[in-house]
């Protein structure tokens, strides 16, 4: 392939664009409604075709190989048409692509409603499995809530126009009965919808009582709610113990939480703040430990900055919140109270293990402490099926009884984890032991990250525990990219430079961000091929015409696709590791849609030597760039995840096959999995593991 024959085929690919160019503009004039707005789509129109009649002019000028001016025009006119013809276009079919969307609807209100039902579905989702949890055994028990009210700062109770006399029974203590039997049909959401409280509630209780799972089913009628009222506000549970920037503010956070976990805009996530659309349920307080009064000056600060926002819901341990100077400005607080005697017995005997009754009434300061406490007695008839004899302790001190206490917990965690792992498996299960240490591991893991939940394409190297483990894992993901590197350039780079390159940037190379979205984004392709074409521009004026813009055409072309096909939105996990997997499956994708810019790259500093080159040679030169562009845009974040899961099997901290075995922890009811998202059935079981 001669020069001349290399410039007479780019002038015929900018031909086929203006002949694209021109159906676009005609069904754009049409729908101009401005006069001038048809002046400008007739006024490129007129210029594309002065353009495109100077290309077809110049492809059937004789003799071209020999004439140098002819040379020269075709630079100018492909410099030109290009610079024009690219960003034209991919403005047009964005044009076309808001046109389309405006058909359906003509306000932006209709792409904030997609979203909003795409995360209500999201939500509903995950409530409904974290609901199911197997720990229940279909047995939701029934649970008292007590008016606190004063724990937000208003009067114990308010009263117009008080009765001289009141009645006898309004002298009683105040209760709030959920689902109870005098009250069948009361439940969280009738609180969270009274009048005085108008949404805005703090849910207190004891480790274990059934906060979290309050918060769920308040969760699951609010969505089931808004799903079918579209002016109803987004219920969305956030974990407070992912606040880690004192002074970030509440709403930052909440924009940025909802863009990791769902990748919901920024914009739209703020927009939904400030009109009122979101309605947070924050779970965890308690978590924050020391820095929970900073949290909850910054919740009231977001609460007063943010008036539109009329309902939030927050949970906390009781005596974590109580011993707290600063309290939370909302409008009513209850609190969950420990289970009565007679919900106990009734529980065990639905569950035909009323002969653990005997033992448990038998240490009214251990297991019948324990018992009231709805997760505990959830873990009582699995741990000891076989039956217990428990007797009652006598102690000399609160110490000495705290001490037991922990001890009848400690004990109770332990036999639970260890019926649950001798339970028969239907395929190879794993030893006890083994299973042990990869859950401390995890429990440790999470508690060091400040997390709840865990997803395995999240893994990043501050999961490493020691320097050598962190050294280790760079070395191996920049010998395998320096590897990959040297053997696609060998004849250019030689392998010794690639392996040298790829320690360096391992070593350098900390982050994992995942690339497992692909579609298409033009403002991003718009703005690589713009900053491409200038380049060129530039390297023709310095290094000559033909190959500087042969070669800026190229990197634009290969940086504009492959900026506008990395999207950024990720929006739910189905699968364990997905995000590396789709990850790994887009590597090869943006391969072979930037093969042909490859050989063009490839083929540019021939063309502007004026040397000769067969098309075919340029394939394989073109898939090493096609393939090293595919690694740098989508699979970098593939080998380091690779890195660092060998260094963790070596190290014995997780097995090889990482998502079966967390399968296998959920099958054990341990591990609750949602999708390719994992947590622990409960908080105090994962700190139970975090202690060993």
């Amino acid at each position: 392939m001669t020069t001349s024959d290399f410039l007479r085929l780019l002038l015929l690919l900018l031909l086929g664009l203006i002949a694209v160019i021109g159906g676009l503009l005609s069904s754009t004039f049409d729908k101009q409604k401005s006069f001038r707005g048809k002046c400008f789509i007739f006024g490129l129109g007129m210029s594309f075709g002065v353009i495109g009649i100077l290309g077809a002019g110049l492809i059937g000028t004789a003799q071209a190989e020999q004439n140098a001016d002819w040379i020269q025009k075709v630079c100018w006119t492909l410099g030109f048409g290009y610079i024009f013809a690219v960003p034209t276009t991919l403005y047009l079919l964005r044009s076309r692509q808001g046109n389309n969307a405006e058909t359906s609807s003509n306000t932006p209100e209709a792409i904030s409603q997609r979203w909003r039902q795409e995360l209500l579905a999201i939500m509903l989702t995950d409530v409904t499995v974290r609901m199911e949890d197997s720990l229940h055994d279909d047995e939701l028990i029934p649970l008292l809530m007590e008016d606190q009210r004063e724990e937000v700062g208003r009067p114990p109770e308010v009263t117009v126009n008080a009765k001289p006399s009141p009645n006898w029974w309004e002298k009683l203590p105040k209760f709030i009965r959920a689902t109870a039997e005098s009250e069948p049909s009361k439940k969280i959401i009738d609180v969270f919808e009274r009048d005085d409280i108008s949404g805005r509630l703090l849910i207190l209780g004891a480790p274990g009582s059934g906060k979290t799972t309050m918060l769920l089913e308040l969760a699951q009628d609010l969505i089931l709610a808004a799903q079918q009222q579209p002016e109803k506000p987004i219920p969305v549970i956030f974990e407070l113990s992912s606040w880690e920037d004192d002074k970030q503010a509440i709403a930052d956070w909440l924009v940025a939480d909802l863009k990791f976990r769902n990748n919901i805009p920024e914009a739209i996530t703020r927009e939904w703040l400030e009109t009122g659309k979101l309605l947070p349920l924050l779970d965890g307080l308690d978590e924050l430990k020391t820095r929970q009064g900073i949290c909850i000056d910054r919740i009231n600060e977001f609460l007063q900055t943010t008036s539109r926002l009329s309902q939030i819901v927050v949970c906390c341990r009781e005596e974590e919140y109580k011993t707290s100077e600063e309290i939370l400005t909302l409008r009513g607080a209850v609190c969950l109270k420990p289970l009565e005697e007679k919900q106990i017995k009734g529980y065990l005997q639905r569950l035909n293990c009323g002969h653990l009754w005997q033992g448990i009434q038998n240490d009214p300061s251990g297991l019948l402490a324990l018992a009231k406490m709805p997760l505990f007695l959830h873990l009582i008839p699995v741990a000891y099926s076989n039956g217990l004899e428990s007797k009652a302790e006598r102690f000399n001190s609160p110490a000495e009884l705290e001490a037991y206490q922990e001890k009848c917990r400690k004990d109770l965690f332990d036999a639970y984890i260890k019926r649950r792992l001798e339970l028969p498996h239907d395929c190879q299960g794993y030893e006890p032991k083994e299973s042990n240490r990869w859950l401390i591991w995890l429990a440790k893991t999470l508690k060091e990250q400040k997390q709840t939940e865990f997803l395995i394409e999240k893994m990043q190297p501050t999961f490493l525990d020691t320097p050598k483990q962190k050294l280790l894992s760079g070395l191996i993901f920049g010998l395998i990219f320096g590897l990959i590197g040297g053997l696609i350039f060998g004849l250019i780079f030689r392998l010794f430079f690639g392996l040298i390159f790829g320690l360096i940037f391992g070593l350098t190379f900390r982050k994992i961000e995942l690339a497992d979205d692909l579609s298409i984004t033009w403002k991003k392709t718009r703005k690589g091929l713009i900053k491409g074409l200038t380049g060129g521009l530039v390297i023709g004026l310095i290094g000559g015409l033909i190959g500087g813009l042969i070669f800026g055409l190229s990197i634009g072309l290969i940086t504009g696709l492959t900026n506008g096909l990395i999207a950024e939105e990720i929006r739910n996990r189905n699968r364990p590791n997905q995000g590396i997997i789709n990850s790994a499956k887009n590597t090869v994708i943006i391969t072979w849609i930037l093969l042909p810019m490859g050989m063009i790259l490839y083929a540019a500093p021939f063309v502007a030597r004026e040397q000769f080159v067969e098309p075919i040679s340029t394939v394989i030169p073109g898939l090493g760039w096609a393939i090293l562009y595919g690694i740098i845009y989508a699979g970098l974040p593939v080998i380091q995840h690779f890195a660092l899961r060998l260094i963790l099997w070596k190290s014995g901290a997780i097995p090889w096959n990482y998502a079966r075995f967390l399968s296998y922890a959920n099958e054990r009811r341990l591990i609750k999995q949602v999708g390719g998202r994992y947590r622990f059935i409960h908080d105090l079981l994962r700190e139970h593991f975090a202690k060993m």
